[in-house]
This record gives structure tokens, sequence and C-alpha cells, in this order.
């Protein structure tokens, strides 16, 4: 509609107080219902989107719900998109897929072969997206380092030279995304970098423990109690490293679902 909020998030409306459960929000921008009478119909990217918000939610929920844990928003910034992340590791398994999809007219999933192109498609471009994400953390902590940029010149000259260093994409004259880059307003500030190093958590956790059986009560249950529910009690390292059996989260996984590495 117009005037509404364009981007995908969750909002925390309500906090645990006594009797009081705690209510999230989450507003997200879905493909509307055509003008014709055809339905809204969701491409996997809406769907992408739907579940990363609502893993968001999930670690709000079971974190703010338990009333013998603090508030959720205390937990680590760098590790807030890993739950959300990791719901996002459920749209790319084949048998998820099958299950999530129908045909608004015949009722029929998505054809096996469709399902199998569209999980071999999913890391095209992957590179680029990548260094765009770790040119934005730099650029990020570029400007909340020790030495920032003191003027508009100075912040362009950052913009200018750091964009083709890492993406290899020349900056056009004059654009500086510096103008519109409204994470590092809400709570993003040098934690920017968050954003990759959750994806790398978030492959782990789901790579250990439901690349198997993705529908693991037992799996879910665990990743409930032992990473979502204790919110910011604690270091999330030592409830990381529980989850996964003792061990520390390392890059293997997410090099692997990347196609960096066999």
């Amino acid at each position: 509609r117009e005037g509404k909020y364009g981007h995908a998030a969750i909002f925390h409306l309500l906090k645990r107080n006594g009797s009081q459960t705690a209510v999230d929000c989450m507003m997200c921008n879905l493909p509307a219902t055509s003008t014709d009478g055809t339905p809204a119909l969701l491409r996997h990217s809406d769907v992408v989107t739907f579940f990363h918000e609502f893993g968001h939610i999930m670690h709000g929920l079971c974190a703010e719900g338990n009333a013998n844990q603090t508030r959720y928003a205390k937990c680590p910034r760098d590790f807030v998109e890993a739950p959300s992340q990791m719901l996002e590791n459920w749209c790319w398994q084949p048998s998820v897929l099958a299950r999530l999809s129908k045909h608004y007219e015949t009722g029929d999933a998505l054809p096996q072969a469709l399902i199998d192109s569209m999980v071999a498609a999913k890391n095209v471009h992957e590179a680029m997206f990548m260094m765009r994400q770790v040119y934005l953390a730099m650029l990020d902590l570029s400007i909340h380092g020790t030495e920032p940029p003191t003027d508009v010149a100075s912040l362009q000259a950052v913009v200018d030279t750091l964009r083709p260093a890492v993406t290899g994409i020349a900056n056009p004259p004059n654009g500086n995304m510096l103008r519109n880059f409204g994470h590092l307003m809400n709570q993003y500030s040098a934690s920017y970098y968050g954003y990759m190093w959750a994806e790398v958590i978030s492959a782990d956790m789901f790579k250990s423990r439901f690349s198997e059986d993705p529908m693991s009560a037992e799996a879910g249950m665990a990743y409930r109690k032992q990473v979502l529910a204790v919110g910011g009690t604690g270091k999330i390292s030592e409830h990381l490293k529980g989850f996964l059996g003792g061990r520390a989260p390392d890059q293997k996984a997410f090099l692997k679902a990347r196609g960096i590495i066999e």
C-alpha cells in the first residue's frame, strides 16, 4: 500500500511481563492480489524472505516467552541474523520445497525436475553477492573505525576506493550508497559484518543437526532450547558449542553450501 514500510523486518511490540506474553510483528511486502482476480502468488525469493523474517520472530518469541531468560535484544548483534538465515536453509531442501509448493489451479507441487534445477542454480552469482556483503561490511567498519571520514569529500573517497577494490565494480560518479544505507541507522553500525558471520554459523548448525532430517523434532527442540530460548543470557559461543556437540562453529559447512569447496 502507499506509504507502507518498503523493506521486510520484524518488530518487538510487547515484551513478556508477568502474565503478558511476548508479541512480535513481521512486516513484509509480498505480491498483492492482481486486479483481474488472480490470487497473490509467491515467488521462491518471497518464500525465502518470509522464512528469514520468521526466523527472527521465532528467536524473539522463544527468548521473550521464556520467563527465566533475559531480553532477546541483549543477544550479540553479530548473532541476531543467524536464526533468520537458519530458516532459509529449509527453502532449499527438495523435500521441503515439494511440501511447501502448490499450483494455485491444479494443486500440484513443483515438479521434481524443476526443484532439482532450482537447487542446482542456488549459487549462481553467489560470489558477486558475497563480495557485495563484504564491501558493505568493510564500508561500515571504515566509517566507524579509529580514523573515520570527517566530511562529505572523504566519505565519497571511501566509497569510490572501496567498492571497486572489493567488488571489482567501479562506483558511479558521485554515487554514494551511504545516503540510504538504512541498516547503519538501525542498530547495525559497526556490526553489518554480522550478516556474513551469521551465515557461517547458521550453515554449520543446519548441516550438523538438520541435513539428514530437516523435520527432526529432536533437533528442532534442541535448537529451540539451546540456541533460541537462551536469548541474551550467557555466552552465545558456549550455547552454540553445546548445540554442535561440544565444538565451536567453523566455516566448512558455509563454504560447501556456497560451492566454494567440495
